[in-house]
């Protein structure tokens, strides 16, 4: 199956299309197309051709259309293989968890709970169609080189928010205690960077250089350091530093040095915000922005992360800050004098704003929605059948929009692979915050992309095979044409000529008896 939900949907689209065959063939509905055939090659000859020969026409004209009207009934109408959910499972490619019907370890295990114990049986060609399109699907994708999904990673980080309120508010108390005044000491100072730092190392409250220089968030002078202005949670007393307290009184907690509050390994403000990151996304976004740029190391990474998650929040975790430059800009002026200088600029940030959430969206329901539109296939596959007569060109039509439907996992699962490369390509850090107008443009044009691989390319799919389904339809149609013609029109040789040795021989009789 191409997802967990799959492989309810199949099971209930043929449970109901068990119901559904059982139902036409107690009413006897299924029969009517055979009688309809009967009724058809006897009067289509009667009226062309009246009593004579009517009938050797009538059985020639049957005979394949009975065999085409029988095979297609008992290969892909009849239900004969049982199919119970714990047979389908579904693998997540490039070594990921494989799992079985009813132990998806989802959601949907307790939502289709009812369907659990039942078994659907299913048509012998359906069968075998579904079976040969869900090989191939697995041979194309295990073909497809292993990556890391970079646009899921990417959203679940930009959606990655601080939930715990005591870590917020020492978010806060950080920024304005430790980040806020050494950054407005290094602009007092009009320093210049040292090589090594980017640019904007400054604007965050993770700022390299203020770990690394004294006089900063450390300071060898411990009463001149920058310190915590309240007691902080998981920093014991010192009373070298804590010197504001009167003497004899021991608090619980002390109020640390900024640069220890940072790092601290157990109750660090750094080592708390990454582990509010997923921790299944964490390894791998560490891992994508080593391999994507070589220079980076797990810390500097690791950085870029919290700082991320700490710019989605600036707004309620920081206080307007001075610029390098001296300006004095909220995060959205930020945002909008970096990125939408220009009207061109505008439109791109509107298209990154909209484009993410969306592109993921759409991921995330392409797999659903065609479960869906397959389930809806199996169960009404016995009115097609029976409305289109049996006719065998319906039947390899429906096989190929089967497959065509099932094929599209294979197809997504190229287009992750290529929109990740797409980006790495296009040079964009997404692990970064970052925004520019280059920057922004090639996030447009990667958003582009994806929006073509994983909507039109399926598009163009569905539209090869309708035309091909439709050729071979034309192509049965060319083949058994021939052959009812052939058959009437020897019936009507043979009626005919039967009809002249009659008349001949009525003719020789009359004359003998005059």
């Amino acid at each position: 199956m191409g997802s967990a939900i799959e492989i309810y949907t199949s099971v209930l689209g043929w449970l109901l299309y068990d119901r559904i065959w059982e139902t036409l063939t107690d009413t006897g509905l299924v029969y009517l197309p055979f009688v309809g055939l009967v009724v058809k090659n006897f009067a289509k000859p009667y009226v062309a051709q009246g009593t004579n020969g009517a009938a050797e026409t009538s059985i020639r004209m049957m005979e394949m259309d009975l065999i085409a009207m029988f095979t297609v009934a008992t290969l892909a109408g009849a239900p004969m293989i049982t199919l119970k959910i714990g047979d389908l499972g579904h693998t997540t490619p490039c070594g990921g968890p494989s799992v079985t019907g009813a132990n998806t370890r989802t959601t949907y295990d307790q939502a289709f709970a009812a369907i659990g114990g039942q078994t659907a049986v299913v048509p012998v060609w359906w069968y075998g169609v579904l079976a040969i399109a869900g090989g191939i699907n697995e041979a194309v994708i295990a073909s497809v080189p292993c990556t890391a999904d970079i646009r899921t990673l990417d959203y679940r980080l930009d959606n990655t928010r601080i939930q715990d309120p005591e870590l917020r508010r020492q978010v806060q108390l950080f920024a304005n205690d430790c980040w806020l005044p050494a950054r407005s000491k290094f602009l007092a100072r009009h320093d210049a960077l040292p090589a090594g730092y980017p640019p904007d190392d400054i604007d965050w409250i993770g700022s390299r250089y203020f770990q690394d220089t004294n006089g900063y968030y450390g300071n060898g002078n411990l009463n001149l350091a920058l310190r915590a202005s309240e007691e902080i949670p998981g920093f014991p007393y010192d009373a070298a530093r804590d010197t504001e307290f009167q003497a004899g009184f021991i608090p619980i907690n002390g109020r640390p040095e900024c640069k220890t509050w940072w790092q601290d390994g157990v109750n660090g403000l750094r080592k708390r915000l990454l582990a509010t990151i997923d921790p299944d996304v964490l390894p791998q976004s560490v891992a994508d922005a080593r391999a994507t740029n070589p220079t980076e190391t797990d810390t500097s990474v690791e950085d870029a992360l919290i700082r991320k998650l700490f710019e989605q929040e600036r707004g309620q975790l920081a206080a307007p800050a001075n610029r390098s430059d001296g300006s004095t800009p909220s995060i959205w002026s930020q945002f909008t004098n970096e990125l939408t200088g220009t009207v061109s600029g505008a439109g791109l940030a509107f298209e990154y704003l909209t484009w993410q959430p969306k592109l993921y969206a759409l991921r995330q329901a392409a797999p659903i929605g065609q479960s869906f539109i397959l389930m809806a296939i199996y169960l009404l596959l016995p009115f097609v059948l029976v409305f289109s007569s049996f006719s065998l060109g319906t039947m390899l039509f429906l096989s190929i929009v089967l497959f065509a439907l099932k094929f599209c996992t294979a197809i997504w699962s190229l287009a992750t692979w290529l929109d990740t490369n797409m980006i790495r390509a296009l040079g964009l850090e997404w692990w970064k915050y970052q925004y520019d107008v280059e920057l922004g443009t090639a996030t447009l044009v990667a958003n582009l992309a994806a929006g073509l691989m994983f909507v039109v390319i399926p598009l163009v799919w569905f539209m090869l095979l309708g035309w091909a389904g439709y050729r071979i339809g034309s192509g049965l149609e060319a083949i058994t044409k021939p052959i009812h013609s052939a058959a009437e029109s020897g019936a009507s040789k043979g009626s005919n000529m039967a009809t002249r040795t009659i008349s001949r021989g009525t003719g020789s009789l009359i004359g003998r008896r005059k």
